[in-house]
């Protein structure tokens, strides 16, 4: 037995050695797990603000598109039944009996 116990000693050194680096190695790994989820939340939080400011952004100028349609829509309607009513005789006739009257 006695020759042996240098081996036994080796072989236990080792085993104790092994452990506590795998002790260690298991530690560290799970803290950096939990470091990367954090990470991960604060970059997913930080797209979903970029990607709500983002639908902010397209929400607004879709607005403003359809106020510039609508008012486009408005001075062409306008000038179109101004020209309409101008051709109608009626109008005409009107328009020129007031230019009489005041010209009198």
């Amino acid at each position: 037995m006695q020759e042996y116990l240098p081996y036994i000693i080796s072989v236990l050194c080792a085993l104790i050695s092994g452990i506590s680096s795998y002790a260690v190695a298991r530690k560290q790994t799970k803290n950096d797990i939990i470091a990367i989820v954090k990470q991960h939340e604060v970059d997913l939080e930080a797209l979903e603000r970029k990607h709500q400011m983002e639908l902010e952004k397209l929400n607004l100028e879709h607005t403003h598109q359809l106020e510039l349609q609508q008012k486009e829509f408005e001075a062409k309607f306008s000038t179109s039944l101004l020209t309409e009513t101008m051709r109608m005789p009626e109008v005409r006739q009107q328009i020129s009996k007031g230019m009489k009257k005041s010209k009198r």
